[in-house]
């Protein structure tokens, strides 16, 4: 009986250890990174009880908003209305990980966008916002601090024994898919299956093994020498003297000033992942533990010294090594969209067309032309008074560079129709000569004969409108290699007032002798230098060290063309103050119309710049 009992009890022992493993469920990122293998309903809903269980709300109970339906709806593509499949195959893990990070982190928010069938969505939108390895850590920073349990994230210095991005990372990393977020993400899913605690920031240690990492010497201490050279990088200290009995015989500070053993941008080879997080101060009270309603004591100041220490070497918070956003382009992206905007602000040009419908009435295309250029004065002055003048780089907000308005863009916009650009109308040969006491004669398509003094001119107005649209080109160019937003939104406000400064260049053409189609080709050639001041923008990188003395000079060469050029000083008035007409009221009306047409379109540009976002 003896021997049945026995045989009975290894039985059931083994048929324990069968039923066991039989129900351990498979590894997500094993699953992932096999592709073989599915999760039927019951892994799911044991997935989701899982979830249901380690989540807390603020408000209460969050009661199970999740179903495995839900979960099965993950794997059928968004909007395609086809049913749901009964597995979710490997492919599906990565959105699934998502899925249930977000539920984890915010499961308030999760539940309202399964309701509203978006919760497959915002996975997506996550796996985009995490790709990229500038975006991955800090991005799973920021996540892991919102899933870590209330009294944990409290007490962070006890969390040691935790999960920590690093070993995330690690394992993504041995998984075959470095720097993937689908991964890790599913790395982070297998560890709150199996009931792991998550340290979303480092250990107090790591900020002291930060900085004797950065030594290079083959003691474990900090030598003098090292020292010095940390505190001349701090910016701390004096110079040290040196003895004559030290066995190098030379100068600390000497020696400081040649090695450079604390670069913050190069760690060596044994660098973590936090080398390059930056910390708030909330984050460092975090990492040792320290109450923010209490604040810092005395001793504890001692303790935190080495993160400070460490987030000045690291230059981890410095504005250098911002991550770039998710809306910046890749080369060829820059490359491309830079053209095809730079092609559409040269067709301007094209706009002279117009005049070709009014060819056959001279009256019609002699009012058209006054208005052309009332519009151009009304923008040169607009431009100047507007936009150089206000912005004295000084006043710029520091968070956004050389911004101007909502778009940045390396060389400031309003350098763009000003840029060291030349008077494009010399004093003896300016505007005002060509319509001096003029009257409303037919321009035909036909070259006239020129009076000695203007016959250079046009070729002068060329040349200034060249410069020009280079400077416009460098603005688009530089403006693209911040985002793909910034580039479009440049390229509006280049495109709006450059559309009264060609017009007016192409009447001025006209206006000097030339033919339609000579003048037309002139504004069109002057206009591809705008494609040389992208790619230079593009190849150079144009950046605000020489903006501040850029802009000087443009404002006051945009001023000069504004008030001296195109002025009232006499002898010399203004080209449309010297013509001579049947009807002088409706000369008035028109020239007023395109003065306040420019100035206002160059007003509302300054004032809602700011609001052009896409």
């Amino acid at each position: 009986m003896a021997v049945w009992a026995r045989l009975e009890l290894g039985l059931l022992l083994a048929v324990l250890v069968v039923s066991v493993t039989a129900v351990q469920p498979a590894r997500l990122l094993t699953l992932l990174s096999s592709g073989q293998g599915a999760l039927d309903r019951v892994a799911l809903g044991s997935l989701l009880n899982t979830l249901a269980a380690r989540v807390h709300c603020t408000d209460g109970p969050c009661g199970k908003c999740l179903s495995v339906d839900d979960a099965l709806a993950l794997g059928s593509p968004e909007k395609s209305g086809a049913p749901s499949g009964p597995v979710l195959e490997p492919r599906h893990i990565p959105r699934l990980s998502a899925a249930a990070a977000l539920y984890l982190s915010s499961p308030e928010a999760t539940c309202t966008d399964v309701r509203a069938g978006l919760w497959a969505s915002r996975a997506d939108r996550l796996l985009a916002l995490l790709e990229g390895p500038e975006a991955l850590t800090p991005g799973l920073t920021r996540l892991l601090q919102r899933i870590q349990a209330p009294a944990q994230a409290a007490d962070q210095s006890t969390s040691e024994a935790c999960v920590d991005l690093p070993q995330l990372l690690a394992e993504a990393a041995g998984a075959g898919a470095p720097g993937s977020p689908g991964p890790v993400l599913a790395a982070l899913l297998d560890h709150v299956r199996s009931g792991a605690c998550f340290r979303a920031l480092p250990t107090p240690q790591y900020f002291v093994d930060f900085v004797f990492r950065q030594h290079d010497s083959e003691t474990p201490n900090i030598t003098l020498a090292e020292l010095a050279a940390l505190m001349q990088r701090l910016g701390v200290g004096g110079v040290t003297e040196t003895h004559d009995d030290h066995s190098d015989h030379s100068h600390l500070g000497e020696e400081a000033e040649h090695k450079d053993p604390v670069a913050p941008t190069t760690p060596n080879s044994s660098s973590s992942v936090w080398d390059t997080l930056c910390l708030s101060a909330g984050d460092v009270m975090a990492v040792y533990g320290l109450s923010e309603q209490d604040g810092v004591t005395p001793e504890a100041w001692a303790q935190l010294s080495p993160a400070l220490l460490q987030q000045q070497l690291s230059g981890a918070c410095s504005p250098q090594s911002g991550h770039p956003t998710q809306d910046q382009l890749s080369q060829v992206e820059r490359y491309l969209y830079g053209s095809l905007a730079t092609l559409l602000i040269c067709l301007c040009s094209i706009f002279g067309l117009l005049l070709l419908t009014c060819a056959s009435c001279s009256t019609a295309t002699h009012y058209i032309i006054q208005t052309f250029l009332s519009m151009a004065v009304g923008a040169l002055t607009g431009d100047a008074l507007l936009h150089l003048m206000p912005k004295d780089p000084k006043d710029r907000p520091c968070s956004h560079g050389h911004s101007h308005g909502g778009h940045s863009h390396g060389v400031s916009l309003q350098l763009a129709p000003s840029e060291l650009r030349p008077p494009k109308q010399p004093h003896e040969g300016s505007r005002t000569d060509l319509v001096e006491e003029e009257s409303p004669e037919l321009l035909s398509p036909e070259p006239r004969k020129l009076r000695p003094e203007l016959r250079l001119l046009p070729y002068v107005i060329t040349l200034g409108d060249a410069v020009h649209n280079f400077a416009d080109g460098l603005a688009v160019g530089a403006a693209f290699l911040s985002s793909w937003k910034t580039g479009l939104a440049t390229s509006l406000a280049v495109f709006c007032h450059e559309v009264p400064h060609e017009l007016g260049d192409f009447a001025a053409l006209l206006h000097a002798g030339l033919s339609v189609r000579r003048a037309l080709l002139l504004n069109l050639a002057s206009g591809l230098t705008a494609f040389l001041g992208l790619y230079v923008a593009l190849a150079v990188r144009v950046g605000e060290d020489s903006e501040t003395w850029i802009l000087a000079v443009a404002t006051g060469l945009f001023l000069y063309v504004a008030l001296c050029d195109m002025g009232p000083p006499p002898p010399q008035l203004p080209a449309m103050l010297n013509v001579r007409d049947q009807r002088p009221w409706l000369l008035f009306l028109l020239h007023n119309v395109g003065l306040l047409g420019g100035w206002t379109v160059l007003l509302l540009l300054s004032l809602y710049e700011d609001n052009i976002t896409l």
